[in-house]
């Protein structure tokens, strides 16, 4: 039986569920036109937004360690999965992707482990920002760009 909770009480639980305070906000214009790549960009948005909400509500202590091994095993299969079709596409600029890929995930290693060490998630959760900031929303449009005749290449 599970145990009984006032009105207020649920009202607060339910304010908390409903009105979070997402970290990242996805929008189209993060879309890169490619399926899977967008779902996976998605999917690291899901995770940067799982580990703010934990913070902003105290569930870190049970969910940081595991959202950083999910995010460094997510990032690992993502970049793999990019980089194939960047290679598929022949996009000049490949190799250059790919070596900003290696360093961002010794960055999202060294960071977590850091940040984990020090039972500290704030410069895990600004690292994950600038990256997304960075790199997924200028670096990855770039592709974009390349794949619709733009600027890229």
């Amino acid at each position: 039986m599970a145990p009984s909770i006032s009105h207020n009480e649920a009202a607060d639980t339910h304010h908390l569920l409903l009105n979070h305070n997402r970290f990242i906000i996805w929008e189209d214009k993060y879309n890169l036109g490619i399926p899977i790549l967008d779902e996976q960009h998605r999917g690291i948005v899901t995770l940067i937004n799982s580990l703010h909400f934990g913070i902003q509500h105290h569930y870190i202590e049970n969910t940081f360690a595991p959202v950083i091994e999910m995010m460094n095993d997510y990032t690992r299969i993502h970049f793999e999965i990019e980089e194939a079709f960047l290679e598929m596409l022949d996009f000049s600029r490949a190799e250059r992707h790919r070596k900003l890929h290696h360093e961002l995930m010794e960055q999202l290693l060294h960071v977590g482990n850091k940040s984990l060490y020090n039972k500290d998630p704030y410069p895990f959760l600004d690292f994950l920002k600038g990256w997304w900031i960075s790199h997924i929303c200028s670096e990855d449009l770039l592709f974009r760009d390349y794949l619709i005749g733009g600027a890229g290449g």
